[in-house]
């Protein structure tokens, strides 16, 4: 191949772990190149922040590229260089009993699958849920910032609960790569919080550690909910309001801001007080060892007779929609790390060896995709809270990430929202239009009133500053059934396969245990804090069911009993190339090395065996950390 280029190491992929491991790699020496797919950040992120400013739809996709601008189609794949998964598809999926119509059409699955990147078999059940960035620093762009430890038993399901699987190291294997993943991303809490929660989580932390920044106080809704739920329980455990450790400043630090209360984490942060991994990636380059190419397209992996990775081919393309030209490059190296993401890296290796794939000896590789499913309840609360206030969620119910209820039902964790509705409802707009139109679709004007100047203000004032949203953080049964291959028909602007999903819920009973849990404790919560009753019609008060396009929805029958619901991603995607102790059942090693090609790493939440109970960004920072390690040993010996 033309232009062919040696490096001690190539990594694919410029978000957090690409970042990390370049900039640890350069520490010690190495040459490090970088191929991005993506552009990068040419102005101090204003025209990211400008364009999420002025769009109709603020989308955690909205402020990056390629842009979405509210038209039909609603994106378009097919000339795009580097698409990715849109919100807005979303909004195509049916209604739970339009898509009960489809009984697996081809034809309807064609017709969605034409404007999504990710496309569907037919045998889907519900789209899958959560979207990622393909540009420099990745999706820590849009990350709220939760930086929670997994727990003991996270790693130990298998051998504490029997289910599920467990991993190939255990937390204090990690305990040192996680207070260095905190150093390096710069968290803010209080390790007492934490340990205050090993009653019911055990010990997350050796003696004596404390974290780099003090933590960012309570909101005001944040300290009403906490005294009020004290005392209730569920599942024989308290129910226990903590500060969540998060990803974003508390003071000033390494010459980012202390956090502002934007309350716009999501899709982007302003000032650059919440980390997202541009910043260490301007660490890494500042070394002059480390050279970062963007708009550069991994195609396939060569592989050499001995089963070493002897290039990377990519495509270095130029252009606009519908008008790219692409350069076909190699480059290679002494160790090659694929830090593409969960759903992106499996692409790579489906597409090497010809099309017949590499890495996949053990028929794992995309297979056990798994996400947090997130359950959402909500509803007004008697006292004023004021929400929209600081973070877009500083903190947490975490006493229910574990316990012997594990043995038959998934665990999850509750986000409690500082955002009103927002996620839940679109509002403040849905419950503004209402009264101006005298609709009713936010449930809040039974009588259809039409209101205007200081009525609609109080009115809205009155229902807004009462708004409270609990998110639960469902854990996913992985299962070999949900999987990421390649389409055979649709391709990408520069002719390169899109992903194909084939995702379900309602397979796992574990898993619809743990949904059915979270509706039970929001009635339990709401019950005690007296929130007005808005959704009558669904079975649970505080999460009404929502039957249209846009919200797409399971149902299932559980021990006699019928329920409804809708899902939403949380944004963690994981599993695809599972880490275990052995190439019989797993894709890498303990150290995120490939076992079929042993200059080869992968890196990201897809080694994640499971998804265990904490938002993973902090877990593959860590992760990363410890995989540095190795690949810098495996150096000295190449």
């Amino acid at each position: 191949m033309a232009d062919s280029t040696h490096y001690d190491v190539v990594i694919v992929g410029a978000g957090i772990a690409g970042a990390i491991m370049a900039k640890e790699l350069a520490a010690k020496g190495t040459r490090v190149l970088i191929l991005e797919s993506g552009p990068r950040d040419r102005d101090d992120r204003k025209s990211f922040h400008d364009t999420y400013l002025t769009a109709m739809a603020k989308l955690p996709n909205t402020p990056y590229p390629p842009y979405w601008h509210g038209t039909d189609p609603a994106h378009e794949p097919d000339k795009e260089a580097v698409p990715r998964p849109m919100t807005a598809m979303t909004f195509a999926w049916p209604g739970l009993t339009e898509f009960k119509k489809w009984n697996g059409s081809q034809a309807k699955f064609d017709a969605f699958n034409k404007q999504s990147y990710l496309t569907y078999t037919n045998t889907t059940e519900l789209p899958f849920l959560s979207t990622y960035e393909r540009l420099a620093g990745g999706t820590t762009w849009h990350w709220l910032g939760t930086a929670l430890r997994f727990t003991e038993s996270d790693f130990r399901m298998r051998s504490r609960y029997g289910q599920l699987v467990d991993w190939p190291i255990t937390l204090p294997d990690l305990y040192d790569d996680y207070a260095s993943a905190e150093e390096t991303i710069g968290v803010s809490a209080d390790v007492g919080d934490q340990r205050a929660l090993e009653p019911y989580l055990g010990a997350q932390f050796p003696k004596g550690y404390e974290y780099p920044m003090k933590r960012i106080p309570m909101s005001v809704s944040d300290k009403l909910l906490g005294d009020t739920i004290q005392g209730l329980q569920f599942d024989g455990q308290d129910l226990e309001m903590t500060c969540t450790p998060q990803g974003r400043n508390s003071e000033y630090r390494d010459g980012r801001p202390a956090c502002q209360g934007n309350s716009s984490c999501i899709p982007i942060c302003p000032i650059q007080a919440k980390y997202d991994a541009t910043f260490t990636l301007r660490e890494a380059e500042s070394t002059n060892l480390v050279t970062t190419l963007t708009s550069a397209v991994v195609t396939d992996l060569e592989v050499g007779p001995n089963g070493l990775i002897t290039g990377v081919n990519f495509l270095h393309y130029s252009g606009d929609t519908g008008h790219y030209r692409a350069q076909r490059k190699t480059v290679s190296g002494k160790i090659v790390i694929l830090a593409a993401h969960a759903i992106e890296s499996v692409k790579i290796l489906l597409m090497s060896n010809g099309g017949q794939g590499i890495a996949n000896g053990s028929g794992q590789l995309g297979c056990n995709l798994m996400d947090h499913l997130c359950y959402l309840g909500y509803g007004l609360t008697n006292t004023q809270g004021f929400p929209y206030r600081g973070p877009r969620s500083g903190s947490g119910i975490e006493s229910l990430r574990d316990g012997p209820f594990r043995k038959h039902r998934s665990a999850w964790r509750v986000d409690v929202g500082n955002v009103g509705w927002e996620w839940a409802d679109d509002d403040p707009t849905t419950s503004t239009h209402d009264f101006i139109s005298g609709q009713n679709k936010s449930r809040l004007n039974p009588n259809g009133e039409k209101l205007f100047g200081r009525a609609l203000a109080e009115r809205l004032n009155t229902a807004n500053t009462r708004m409270l949203r609990l998110c639960y953080l469902v854990e996913q049964e992985p299962q070999h059934s949900n999987r990421v291959t390649l389409s055979k028909r649709l391709v990408d602007g520069l002719g390169l396969p899109r992903p194909e999903i084939n995702y379900s819920v309602t397979g796992s009973e574990y898993t619809l245990r743990g949904i059915v849990a979270a509706q039970q404790t929001t009635d339990l919560i709401f019950d005690k804090i007296g929130a007005n009753r808005y959704f009558p019609n669904h079975p649970q008060n505080y999460s009404k069911f929502i039957d249209e396009s846009g919200f797409p929805g399971i149902e299932f029958t559980l021990d006699g009993k019928d329920y409804k619901t809708n899902l939403y991603g949380a944004g963690h995607i994981a599993g695809t190339y599972r880490m275990g102790d052995n190439a019989r059942v797993s894709v890498v090693d303990a150290n995120s090395r490939c076992w079929e090609h042993k200059n080869l790493y992968l890196l990201g939440s897809g080694t994640f065996p499971t998804i265990a109970t904490g938002n993973p960004t902090l877990t593959i920072a860590a992760l990363t950390l410890r995989a540095s390690r190795s690949v810098l040993n495996d150096l000295r010996h190449l």
